[in-house]
């Protein structure tokens, strides 16, 4: 590996898969074909900056490619094996949903009412 370890990059790669809009662009992504930022910011209905910034990390992180096609820039999964991670991942967190909701080490400020009254409700 260049300049790192695995430890360093199994870091780098969930903190890539660690927002949620990110996480709606490579959902969008896997219907099999490539999307243009106007398409993918249009269909997420966030703003063309937020989504441009979200696919360069996703490109720069290696789980995204992009191909210019006249004056579009259409993006795709790179690899599909990405979708078997998060279908995992997906079953995995469904046994421990409630657990990371709550956890307040990960938590963003937006759920942090929602966090509450979670906890509030199973006491």
């Amino acid at each position: 590996m260049i300049h790192g370890d695995l430890q360093t990059a199994r870091a780098h790669f969930f903190k890539a898969l660690g927002d949620r809009t990110r996480l709606d662009i490579l959902k969008m992504l896997s219907e099999n074909k490539g999307f243009s930022v106007t398409e993918i910011y249009q269909g997420l209905g966030h703003a063309q900056n937020l989504i441009s910034h979200h696919l360069a990390c996703l490109k720069n992180c290696g789980l995204v490619s992009s191909e210019k096609e006249g004056k579009q820039v259409y993006y795709r999964l790179r690899n599909k094996k990405i979708l078997k991670l998060i279908d995992f991942t997906d079953t995995y967190i469904k046994d421990i949903l409630q657990s990371i909701l709550l956890c307040e080490v990960v938590a963003d400020e937006k759920t942090a009412d929602r966090k509450k009254k979670m906890k509030e409700t199973l006491r």
